[in-house]
């Protein structure tokens, strides 16, 4: 049986019998798999104590200690009691450890932050090196998991901070939901507290020391990295903000190899040589540290999923490129604009120009005289014209010469305008390629397409290849490969709007006539 097959079915058996535990058992199981420890808060009643007891199951001849603890526990509740006869025969100060924590597989430790300094200061050790000093005496503990619960979070500046991150994994524990469940849960035996695990699914001690060392053959690829960087830059910016400041989101060093352990555990469980960027979904449950900021981190981590955390990049530049290329090709190729519009003096009453902001009775010239005109003064005859007799009159004789532009005069040593109007239009014209150059643009137009047809082919490829798995992941909810597909969906949406830029190109010069078309 491979290993995913054999976990997958120990998952199926753990729920039997439990009601909208899915995924906190799983991320029970990956943890102690991964060697790590489980922190599950939530109401009392919602069943975080029987989660502790199905992962007891999960383990061939396993062990298990549990305890409810409170401000007057002590470690000999804990650790065991004072051996008397070796305290008096022997001089040695040892714990009777049978039965207690130092020798079990399972740990439950209920209402952990009650705990005192001496359970807390022992507890560090238990946590990060499994081992525990009895006397004079170092005993290894076989512990592969300790669930601690609680209906509350550490409190803050309470000295409980390195225990607090001691807790690799935290997931919150809420009630049943669904009505039907619910109904089944209050009416129907459950017998959740009964092992129904078959022996055959169980892991055994000699499973579970090799999935330990395999763990850490499990390649970790760039594009994890990546992501793992993008979320580690987000955090420091949202840590930089006043708003932020009293409310930080804190991973340290050693939590992030802890992290990283936990994904590749997935990813081996998952029967897989490297951990994907649905692993990477377990990062949300590895990083808060109050319940307010797991949204945040949510869309860090999908943030920088989506936009980082891809192998295969395409380039779309060269390729938008060629496109404008050919596009203007095209544009100088089959069609330009003909502007003959031109402004030119304007005739008024057929022979003469009108000069614009002179005196009412003497702004007309002859468009002889205005054409004789030189850079040197002469007296040169003005008109006006006369309505009350319909025609055009003398006044007399003015000093006149050339203006500086073709459209003035001087006058009296005053520049003067005249009358002017625009003849002509603008105009498209249109013509239609030589076969020979249509059957070049063909041809870049069959490249670019064929360019395209092996991008998609190598989207299909990275598709069927690098994220087939994705909905197959035994510890993240299959919804949130939509998130990881996203990428894909995009990327291939632009490539289509590629193709349809290029095939209208190649539809617009394909239509082309000779024409001329005015078009203002």
């Amino acid at each position: 049986m491979q290993l995913k097959t054999q976990v997958q079915n120990l998952l199926a058996a753990l729920n039997v019998g439990v009601l909208e535990k899915e995924r906190a058992i799983s991320l029970a199981l990956l943890s102690a798999m991964a060697g790590e420890s489980i922190f599950l808060v939530g109401a009392p009643g919602v069943a975080k104590s029987l989660i502790a007891r199905r992962l007891k199951f999960a383990f061939q001849d396993a062990t298990s200690f549990e305890y409810l603890m409170n401000r007057f526990s002590t470690p000999d509740e804990l650790f065991g009691p004072i051996s008397i006869s070796k305290l008096k025969n022997e001089d040695k100060y040892e714990r009777i450890v049978e039965n207690y924590l130092p020798k079990s597989n399972i740990v439950f430790l209920d209402e952990i932050w009650k705990a005192g300094p001496s359970i807390q200061n022992a507890l560090l050790t238990v946590l990060n090196e499994k081992v525990y000093r009895n006397g004079a005496t170092e005993i290894k503990i076989p512990m592969k998991a300790l669930v601690a619960a609680s209906n509350e979070l550490p409190a803050k500046d309470s000295g409980l901070e390195a225990l607090w991150d001691r807790f690799l994994v935290r997931f919150e524990v809420k009630g049943v939901e669904n009505v039907q469940n619910f109904n089944d849960l209050i009416t129907k035996p459950m017998k959740s507290y009964e092992d129904n695990i078959s022996d055959d699914l169980k892991i055994t001690d000699e499973i579970f020391s090799e999935i330990q060392s395999a763990i850490d053959t499990i390649e970790v690829p760039e594009n994890i990295l990546n992501v793992i960087q993008m979320i580690r830059q987000y955090i420091q910016t949202y840590n930089q903000k006043d708003e932020n400041k009293e409310n930080k989101l804190y991973i340290s060093d050693r939590r992030w190899q802890k992290i990283v352990r936990l994904l590749r555990t997935s990813a081996l469980l998952n029967d897989r040589k490297s951990v994907n960027l649905m692993d990477c979904f377990l990062i949300y449950h590895c990083a808060w540290n109050e319940l307010e900021q797991q949204d945040t981190l949510y869309s860090f981590i999908k943030d920088s999923i989506q936009k980082y955390g891809y192998k295969l990049n395409i380039n779309f530049n060269d390729i938008k490129s060629v496109i404008h290329e050919l596009e203007t090709e095209v544009k100088e190729e089959t069609s330009f604009i003909k502007n003959t519009k031109k402004e030119v003096l304007e005739t008024v009453k057929e022979n003469y120009y009108e000069i614009l902001n002179f005196r009412q009775d003497a702004n007309l010239i002859l468009q002889t005289d205005f054409n004789n005109l030189s850079n040197t003064n002469r007296g040169v005859s003005l008109y006006y014209w006369y309505a009350h007799y319909g025609q055009v009159l003398p006044n007399s004789v003015w000093n006149i010469r050339k203006g500086n532009s073709p459209f003035t005069l001087f006058v009296q040593e005053v520049e003067y305008s005249l009358q002017t109007v625009t003849n002509g239009d603008k105009r498209q014209i249109t013509k239609k390629p030589h076969a020979a150059t249509e059957k070049h643009w063909d041809k870049c137009v069959e490249k670019i397409l064929n360019t395209t047809k092996k991008l998609k082919m190598q989207l299909d490829d990275y598709q069927n290849n690098d994220l087939k798995q994705l909905r197959v992941n035994l510890f993240v909810n299959p919804a949130l490969a939509n998130i990881v597909e996203t990428h894909v969906t995009s990327t291939r949406t632009e490539i289509e709007k590629l193709e349809v830029e290029v095939k209208g190109i190649q539809r617009n010069y394909k239509l082309l006539k000779n024409e001329e078309i005015v078009i203002s």
